[in-house]
């Protein structure tokens, strides 16, 4: 999972430095996945920006590079009512199937990515993450989504600290691995 976070926990996007090295950091990330998992919000957000600027080849180069790639990856949806959707490579299911979802983890092939808030919840919950990273931002976003509205776990998730990045916006990249 990948998501930008604040310190105190809230994951909006309107808390966000969206510079090119952090659009590069996500694309490397990208590079090494075949696959992204939404909830329906988040794909919305990214669906109303980010084909056009594949298709149009419009803003930085790593916003170019970033589009191209979310573009061309395979991505699920979980929405529960459905979704009308022109991004290519789209797939919409209506719940998520923990057995599928271990099946997939198993193929051969690339990571699987997920960086909606209440999707990052259920498969904190059914222990289906392997690698947390957290970009945290920074700034005190004092509103927003944060994790585990809805969701809540039995017992807390270990994790075990692998990476930190530390990028010129101040941002902090931490990578941890499920300790469980």
């Amino acid at each position: 999972m990948a998501i930008n976070t604040t310190p105190e926990g809230f994951c909006d996007h309107r808390s966000v430095v969206a510079d090119n090295e952090l659009h590069k950091f996500y694309s490397d990330l990208l590079r090494n996945a075949d696959t992204m998992l939404f909830g329906r919000k988040t794909f919305q957000l990214l669906e109303a920006y980010w084909p056009e600027v594949a298709k149009n080849k419009t803003g930085t180069k790593e916003d170019i590079e970033f589009a191209e790639l979310s573009t061309d990856i395979h991505k699920i949806v979980f929405s529960k009512n459905g979704i009308k959707t022109n991004w290519k490579n789209t797939t919409v299911l209506n719940e998520i199937n923990p057995a599928e979802i271990r099946r997939w983890k198993e193929k051969q092939g690339k990571d699987m990515l997920v960086g909606s808030p209440s999707i990052v919840d259920q498969l904190i919950k059914l222990g289906l993450i392997d690698e947390y990273y957290f970009q945290v931002q920074p700034m005190v976003g004092g509103s927003g989504k944060r994790f585990f509205e809805k969701e809540k776990l039995e017992t807390p998730a270990k994790l075990i600290l692998h990476d930190a990045k530390f990028l010129k916006s101040g941002v902090i990249a931490l990578c941890y691995r499920s300790g469980n």
